[in-house]
């Protein structure tokens, strides 16, 4: 009996964390550049979209930095399981992805521990994870270090769901971020702060510096909760607004140049209104262009959305012709209730009247901060690990406004507050550029650095995750959008604080560091393209000799401007500085330019010009008919 009692209680010392050895990571000295592993290469991996967790737990799996420094990379792929987009699709096809790992439906828990058991033999490091937004938050910011170091990462809701596994792995050190107990001896990570400082050190200590940085966003994870709706539905009858003979004698007739569909916005604090519009008519969308124009009128008449269901996403048969032409917008109205007005106007080529149905549906919502693409973040640490880089993702880039519409661009009372918000990002983000290069945070020496070693910056994230800056435009207006919203500021140094689009230490604007957005519809895109990029050349090799063909075709420009004879006198008269000259005028140099530089690289290059440029010409329209009185045959 007493031997048993001994067994037991040495069976709980081996079981239970050993939290001797816990310490805050506060500067470098306590980083650990080695660690000692057993696992299997680099394996692709597929992972739900339905978690973004899952993704945190594929990258070192999908990519890993052997003893040698040698990158061992496959795919990651975010997918809709049953109804994978046609990126994912696409993608699948022409790498010919094979013997992946998939992780879909299971609990996060149990996920991760199934793909470390599969994966590692043993590791003496691992991460750990808490199971809530705070974990993710930190996480995303110190996932890379998993593929930096090779080892698997745990997501637990305690330590105890997972100290079995981590036994049995042999880990005697891990990394924790948020409020969950260690493992071993333990490294804790308390803020996005800590994470960031720990992955800049490491790396500038593994690889020798850093050189790249993602800019991402954990709020692009968490959907507003809804709180109470409305909805409303309309279907009528419009006429065309083609400007043709038989279109234009309707319309006239019948005064009906567009219809107004009146909704209310009851007294919401923030009121996400969602809009779907149909077009029932949509046989000729494809082929003449038709289609349908919306705009949404605020209480006091300023136009607020513009859309049409050319900017939507259409439904297709099986021979690639349109069944159904339509859109889906989503806006936020912020302290902003009233009746609105939705205007619908109609273009049909082929009949002078169309049908529509408008589907509108306003939810009370308890933040206007909606993430337009969502889950970006949860690929940032395998888009960093790729560039040897680290990660900066934190919720507080997130902006939205907080009265009328909340986006700067379709708002202009709120841009200089946002504009406010991104400069607050950009001081920062010199902060932080000044820590990677060992630097004074002082302006001149900053930018002196940079410019002679500039680095790339990667925003993983939509407008509203990381915004952009608003520059001035002389033709902005409510239809057309406010402003110029630009990535440029976060790759520029020295802005000048009194005049914003020009620089401090040049005459002209100068761009030190290197930036670029990666976006998609959703993770599931942003890792389609991601893989694309990565696996370029591996796809392309696949092709055949046809890719070294290349086309260039160039509309009329600016020449179409060009009137015979008037245009002339116009310009003796007044003056002009357009190159507007017919018919060799701006499209026809450039479509030659850029046949010369393809020829130079290697491509055999054909080129178009004017209606020869056309994706479609005008063979077989006689199929469309003649409908009406005064619409024009075609022959």
């Amino acid at each position: 009996m007493k031997l048993k009692k001994i067994v037991v209680i040495a069976l709980a010392f081996i079981l239970l964390p050993v939290m001797a050895y816990e310490t805050k990571f506060t500067d470098e000295g306590t980083i650990n550049y080695t660690s000692s592993i057993e696992r299997q290469d680099a394996t692709p991996v597929i992972v739900s979209k339905e978690n973004p967790f899952y993704a945190l737990i594929a990258t070192p799996v999908a990519l890993y930095y052997d003893e040698y420094n040698q990158q061992h990379v496959q795919p990651l792929l975010v997918e809709n399981i049953s109804n994978p987009s046609d990126a994912i699709v696409r993608f699948k096809k022409l790498y010919g992805l094979q013997d992946a790992i998939v992780i879909d439906g299971k609990d996060i828990v149990q996920a991760s521990i199934d793909i470390a058991t599969q994966i590692w033999e043993s590791s003496n490091e691992a991460i750990i994870v808490k199971n809530d937004f705070d974990g993710y938050s930190i996480a995303v910011n110190l996932v890379a270090l998993a593929s930096y170091k090779g080892i698997p990462v745990f997501v637990a809701n305690n330590i105890d769901e997972i100290t079995s596994t981590l036994n049995s792995l042999g880990v005697k050190t891990t990394y924790v971020c948020g409020d969950i107990e260690g493992y071993g001896s333990v490294v804790k990570f308390e803020s996005i702060e800590d994470a960031r400082d720990y992955m800049m050190n490491f790396v500038k200590q593994k690889f020798g510096g850093v050189g790249y940085i993602v800019m991402a966003n954990p709020m692009d994870t968490v959907k507003p909760k809804v709180l109470s709706s409305v909805e409303y539905e309309f279907k009528n009858k419009t006429s065309s607004v083609a400007i043709l003979p038989a279109q234009s004698f309707h319309a006239l007739v019948t005064q009906q140049f567009m219809k107004t569909h009146e909704f209310e916005i009851p007294d919401y604090k923030y009121a996400r209104v969602k809009v779907d519009l149909f077009n029932l008519n949509s046989e000729n969308v494809k082929e003449l262009g038709d289609g349908i124009f919306l705009m949404i009128i605020s209480p006091e008449g300023i136009p607020y959305v513009y859309t049409a269901t050319g900017a939507g996403l259409a439904e297709y048969d099986d021979k690639g012709d349109i069944t159904l032409d339509k859109v889906h917008y989503e806006f936020i109205i912020c302290n902003k209730p009233g009746i609105y007005s939705a205007r619908v106007i109609g273009r049909w080529f082929a009949d002078v009247e169309g049908e529509y149905e408008l589907k509108i549906k306003v939810e009370e919502i308890d933040t206007p901060v909606d993430p337009l693409m969502e889950d970006l973040s949860s690929l940032a640490s395998y888009l960093a690990a790729y560039h040897r880089g680290i990660i900066w993702a934190s919720p507080e880039f997130a902006y939205a406004g907080r009265q009328g519409i909340s986006q700067p661009g379709d708002n202009p009372e709120i841009i200089e507050e946002s504009n406010a918000h991104v400069l607050a990002i950009h001081q920062q983000l010199n902060e932080l550029l000044a820590e990677i290069a060992d630097l004074p945070n002082d302006l001149a020496t900053l930018w002196q650095h940079y410019k002679e070693n500039p680095i790339y910056i990667a925003i993983l994230a939509d407008p509203t995750m990381v915004p952009m800056y608003y520059y001035k435009n002389p033709d902005d207006g409510y239809i057309m959008g406010w402003g110029v919203p630009g990535d440029y500021i976060y790759g520029d140094i020295d802005p000048n604080p009194d005049d914003l689009e020009n620089d401090t230490f040049t005459y002209y604007p100068f761009q030190e560091n290197i930036v670029g957005r990666i976006t998609g519809y959703d993770a599931e895109d942003a890792s389609a393209l991601i893989a694309r990029t990565i696996f370029y050349n591996e796809i392309i090799e696949k092709l055949g000799e046809w890719k070294q063909n290349a086309t260039v075709q160039t509309g009329c420009g600016l020449e179409f401007q060009w009137v015979p004879v008037l245009t002339t006198i116009a310009n003796l008269l007044l003056g002009s500085n357009e190159p507007t000259k017919w018919p060799s005028g701006e499209s026809f140099f450039i479509n030659l330019r850029l046949c010369h530089d393809l020829e130079e690289g290697g491509f055999n290059v054909k080129r178009t010009h004017l209606l020869a440029s056309q994706r479609e010409g005008f063979e077989n329209l006689t199929q469309y008919g003649r409908r009406y009185f005064l619409f024009p045959r075609f022959y």
